[in-house]
């Protein structure tokens, strides 16, 4: 029986059942997109808690994509916190997740004297920004360090940003609120500005080396989200800062969504170098306005040595106005653009659509990848798609049907994807769970397991190896056992490509599924 038939009997008739590893394609489209599978389908294991997307593959070129082991991201999954997911990019399946996060906005992989580590948003999420730190995890997934604000900003690093420099510091985004005067943009003069500012911060010494405040800076009047008291977010969001890059020479490339342009910042005193976009744009465009005429931005990025060409991720509306798929009007884009500073002139080097054509009105991302195509993050639209440089779509997944990209604040949230080179060795052991007669095993974190070896007997204190090794199987493998061995207790070690052992399950009772933590003999695998 198909994958979809199963989940259709679980979701209609509530069948127990277990869904590791699934993936639906063309044929599922039509049913994962009215919502048979809900708004948020996700997959379940018998060895784990945890949860991840049940993707919805319309696109996967395998011969064509970049290289890269695994996937980085941050998806919604209904039922379950929001969590940092790393993805195998060779067949999709989960890596690592740990809700216990409650976070995860910008998982990627960033480098820190020397050495790898997995860095995320946690923290608290409110109404377009949220109050947390910045995560840093070694290559055991243990805890490294926390990185926000100064006690200056008491609302703490906002999630749209967590970014590493070569010096040792981190760039800290933040939402802060202050009592302000709005009779210049016809508002009243007892208003509360939600302002945008952002710090690099000493990850050693939690120092701040510099600070920045949006309003000290630009003028209210040039921001294009017009003045209103915004109760639920606390403030007027006039600039709505949502990232921040160091350059070598000390400044900073900043994005801000509310004034539709992307500002080149001053390192020494903060002010403004140059602007792209927006009502003070700097720049002559070459490229009939598709290099300067840009809306609603996130996620700009300088690509190249001479720091003259940009990435950044085109949302192209504030609301959500235009159908998905097949927008019409203001349809999003990634975007790749050059600038000539002698000249000040703007031209669009790359701009990538999505192949069904969509409206994200917030967040989204783009990652530049080695041969000249991208890896894009669709924000508010749930889907992530992969491009060459000539702009052909060689992988298309969704995480949820395109109706909920619709759906405004209640819409899904799913910012920046990064495709990159990843080992880890957790130093928890794998899990393992029987049911039926059937072993279920995983390791939550562990890249480097290419198979599994059954050890079992009639005591759980001595453990013989069967002889019997399975190739490793996504996320969780099912390992039918035969009954001809009569085992009362098994247990399952983890190898890599090369036979060694990396680690093994605690014990479990065959019988009764019961898992036991116990000392235990075992022979050489």
């Amino acid at each position: 029986m198909s994958a979809s038939v199963w989940i259709f009997l679980f979701l209609t008739f509530g069948l127990a059942g277990v869904f590791a590893d699934v993936h639906f394609g063309a044929t599922e489209y039509d049913d994962y997109n009215a919502g048979l599978y809900g708004d948020r389908p996700n997959q379940t294991y018998h060895s784990t808690d945890i949860k991840s997307p049940l993707f919805l593959i319309n696109t996967w070129k395998k011969d064509a994509v970049a290289p890269g082991s695994h996937i980085f991201m941050s998806p919604s999954v209904g039922g379950q916190h929001r969590s940092p997911m790393i993805f195998s990019a060779k067949d999709l399946s989960l890596v690592y997740a740990d809700p216990s996060w409650d976070g995860g906005a910008t998982a990627n992989l960033q480098e820190y004297k020397g050495k790898k580590y997995i860095t995320f948003w946690s923290g608290k999420d409110y109404i377009g920004w949220g109050s947390g730190g910045g995560i840093m995890l070694d290559e055991n997934y243990r805890f490294f360090a926390n990185v926000t604000t100064t006690d200056e900003f008491k609302t703490g690093a906002d999630s749209h940003e967590f970014q590493l420099t070569p010096d040792g510091t981190a760039l800290v985004n933040n939402y802060y609120k202050i009592p302000y005067n709005m009779t210049p943009v016809n508002g009243p003069a007892d208003s509360v500005l939600h302002d945008s500012a952002f710090q690099e911060i000493d990850i050693e010494t939690g120092e701040a080396l510099f600070t920045w405040k949006a309003k000290d800076h630009f003028e209210l009047h040039e921001s294009l989200n017009g003045y209103i008291f915004d109760a639920d977010g606390g403030g007027w969001d006039w600039f709505h800062q949502n990232s921040i890059q160091k350059t070598p020479d000390g400044n900073y490339l900043i994005s801000a969504r509310h004034l539709c342009m992307l500002a080149l910042i001053n390192g020494t005193d903060g002010s403004r170098i140059w602007q792209l976009g927006g009502k003070k744009n700097d720049f002559k465009d070459l490229s009939n306005g598709r290099a300067t005429k840009f809306g609603f931005q996130h996620n700009a990025r300088f690509v190249d040595d001479t720091l003259r060409e940009i990435t950044f991720f085109d949302n192209n509306a504030e609301f959500s106005h235009s159908p998905t798929p097949k927008c019409e009007d203001a349809c999003s884009r990634a975007v790749r653009v050059r600038l000539d500073y002698d000249a000040m002139t703007a031209e669009l080097v790359q701009e990538f659509y999505h192949p069904k054509s969509v409206q994200a009105w917030a967040q989204g991302g783009v990652q530049p990848l080695p041969n000249g195509g991208a890896m894009i993050a669709w924000g508010t639209v749930p889907s992530v798609t992969e491009v060459n440089a000539e702009g052909e779509t060689v992988m298309e997944l969704q995480l949820s049907p395109w109706g909920v990209a619709s759906g405004g604040r209640n819409g899904v949230s799913f910012y920046r994807v990064y495709k990159l080179d990843y080992a880890a060795y957790p130093p928890w052991g794998p899990s393992i769970a029987c049911v039926n007669g059937t072993l279920y095993v995983s390791w939550n974190g562990a890249t480097e397991v290419a198979s599994w070896s059954v050890f079992g007997g009639q005591s759980s204190a001595i453990l013989e190896a069967k002889d019997h090794v399975v190739p490793k199987a996504g996320f969780e493998t099912a390992i039918e056992v035969d009954p001809s061995l009569e085992l009362a207790f098994a247990q399952v070690h983890a190898l890599d490509a090369n036979g060694n052992a990396l680690g093994s399950t605690d014990v479990v009772n065959m019988q009764t599924g019961e898992v036991l933590t116990v000392k235990v003999q075992l022979d050489k695998v």
